[in-house]
C-alpha cells in the first residue's frame, strides 16, 4: 500500500491496549459470530448463561474458521476435527486421541458489556480495565432518562482515521449531505473552537438565532421561536466519537433537548474498520416516530460518509504521489487528534 501510514506517522496503525466496540449486544447469541478485528479472526458467542465470550476464531489445528463449528454446552468444537475448546479458550477434547496436544489454545479477549454493546480489549488481558472505557453513560448509553437506537453496523473499505477524521471536521455536512441534514448548509460557515480535556477534546459549533427546521420542529413541535444549536464533535478516544449537542431556545437560553450521534470506530484491518452508530436523545421518549426518523435517516446519511472516506481510501491505496497535504483552521482538532493517537501507540510501543 503506498501510503499505508497516512495520516499517521508511526509504523502501528492502531493502539491495542484499547476497548473496541466488538458487536451489537444483539448481535451475540448462542449463534457463533466472526468478526476481524485489528486484524485478527475473532469468534463471539454467549454462553448458557448470557455471558459474552471473544476467543480467537481460527482452530490452531488446521486454521478452520471456528464459526463453522458448533457449541457443546459453553464450549465450542471445531467443524473440521472436532477439536474443543472451552469459553477460557483451553483445549478441552481431541475426538481422535486421548490428551491435548501442547499449545492448542485459542486467545481469550477480555469483554464488557455496556451500552447495548460488546466491548473487547485488544491488548494484554492483566491491563483490561472496564474504567478505561469512555464514560458512556455521559453521552446517553446506560443511563437513565435517555431513549437510545442502535444502527444496523456497516463494515467499510477505509482506514478508521479516516473517519475520525471526517467526523471531528463537520464542515463536510455542508457538502456530504447537502441534501440529507436540514439546515446543514450552514455547518461550513460556523465559528469553530476546539477544547482540549483528559484524553480527548471537543471541535465545538454553535449555530445562533436560526429558525427550527423541519426536524427540530418534529423533535420539538411548540417551538416555533428560534433556537439555538450545538454541533459538537468529541472524541473520546479512537474507538467513539459524538457528534450532536443541546438545541435550545435563542430568546430564554432554556434547552429544550438534546440529541447526540454516537460513532464507535472498530478497525478491522490495515484499511478496514467497523462503524458501529447510536443516537441517544433525553426528550421524546413517550414518541417512537422520533427513534423511526432517526434510523431513518441514518440509513441515508452514513452512505454518504462511507463513499466519501471509501473514495479517499481508494486514493490512498494507489501509487499515485499525493499533494502536499494543506489544512485549514477548521482541521486544528483533528491534527490534535492525529498527535493524541500517534501519542497512545507510541507509548505502547515503549511499554512493550
Amino acid at each position: 500500500m503506498a501510503h499505508a501510514s497516512y495520516p499517521l506517522t508511526t509504523e502501528q496503525p492502531y493502539p491495542r491496549r484499547q476497548w473496541w466496540a466488538a458487536a451489537t449486544a444483539t448481535e451475540v447469541s448462542r449463534n457463533l459470530v466472526a468478526r476481524d478485528i485489528l486484524g485478527e479472526r475473532v469468534l463471539l458467542y454467549r454462553k448458557e448463561d448470557g455471558t459474552a465470550v471473544a476467543v480467537s476464531g481460527i482452530c490452531p489445528h488446521r486454521a478452520f474458521p471456528l464459526e463453522k463449528g458448533r457449541l457443546v454446552g459453553d464450549s465450542v468444537q471445531c467443524g473440521y476435527h472436532g477439536f474443543t475448546f472451552g469459553p477460557d479458550g483451553a483445549c478441552q477434547r481431541v475426538p481422535s486421541q486421548n490428551g491435548v496436544p501442547q499449545h492448542a489454545t485459542l486467545r481469550r479477549y477480555p469483554v464488557v458489556e455496556r451500552g447495548g454493546v460488546v466491548w473487547i480489549w485488544t491488548g494484554e488481558e492483566s491491563a483490561a480495565d472496564p474504567a478505561l472505557l469512555p464514560d458512556l453513560a455521559a453521552i446517553g448509553l446506560d443511563a437513565p432518562g435517555w431513549t437510545v437506537e442502535i444502527h444496523p453496523v456497516a463494515t467499510v473499505e477505509a482506514r478508521y482515521t479516516l473517519l475520525i477524521e471526517n467526523l471531528l471536521d463537520l464542515s463536510h455536512v455542508t457538502f456530504i449531505h447537502a441534501t440529507t441534514i436540514p439546515s446543514g448548509e450552514k455547518v461550513a460557515a460556523l465559528p469553530v473552537t476546539v477544547e482540549a480535556r483528559s484524553g480527548g477534546l471537543t471541535v465545538a459549533r454553535k449555530a445562533v438565532g436560526i429558525p427550527p427546521n423541519p426536524l427540530i420542529k418534529a423533535q420539538f413541535p411548540d417551538q416555533d421561536a428560534l433556537v439555538d444549536q450545538e454541533f459538537d464533535a468529541q472524541y473520546m478516544g479512537p474507538c467513539l466519537i459524538r457528534t450532536g449537542g443541546t438545541i435550545s431556545d435563542h430568546a430564554s437560553g432554556k434547552a429544550l433537548g438534546t440529541q447526540n450521534f454516537i460513532h464507535m470506530i472498530t478497525p478491522a484491518a490495515p484499511g478496514r474498520l467497523h462503524y458501529f452508530v447510536a443516537t441517544a436523545r433525553d426528550f421524546g421518549h413517550d414518541n417512537p416516530a422520533l427513534g423511526a426518523m432517526n434510523l431513518a435517516m441514518g440509513t441515508r446519511i452514513q452512505p454518504e460518509d462511507v463513499d466519501a472516506i471509501s473514495a479517499i481510501e481508494t486514493v490512498l491505496r494507489g501509487d499515485a504521489p499525493l499533494p502536499r497535504e494543506v489544512s485549514a483552521r477548521v482541521d486544528n482538532g483533528a491534527l490534535q487528534v492525529r498527535r493524541l493517537l500517534e501519542a497512545q501507540i507510541r507509548a505502547e510501543a515503549l511499554a512493550a
